[in-house]
């Protein structure tokens, strides 16, 4: 997963289990390096529009590279602001 981000141009630092996407205020895959668990992404910042600036950058990152994935993000209100997502239809 490191590589794939890197790959991107995007900064991580790796952890033993977890990989930090340093160009995010706070994006990390969590449960990475060993049988711990199944992985987690976890991700938040001070605003909306942060929030989708971020998660556009690891969305685009992760369809360069074909993978499957979504995200959801949500204003304080807790409204649906974006969708992203690489092969994977939305559910209605």
């Amino acid at each position: 997963m490191a590589a794939i981000l890197r790959d991107a141009g995007l900064r991580v630092h790796r952890g033993r289990y977890s990989i930090r996407v340093e160009d995010c205020s706070h994006f990390v895959f969590q449960n990475y390096g060993g049988d711990i668990g199944e992985p987690v992404i976890d991700a938040d910042a001070d605003s909306a529009d942060e929030m989708l600036r971020d998660g556009k950058l690891v969305s685009k990152a992760l369809s360069q590279a074909g993978m499957v994935h979504r995200f959801e993000i949500y204003d304080y209100r807790n409204e649906l602001v974006e969708y992203l997502h690489h092969g994977w239809l939305q559910d209605n």
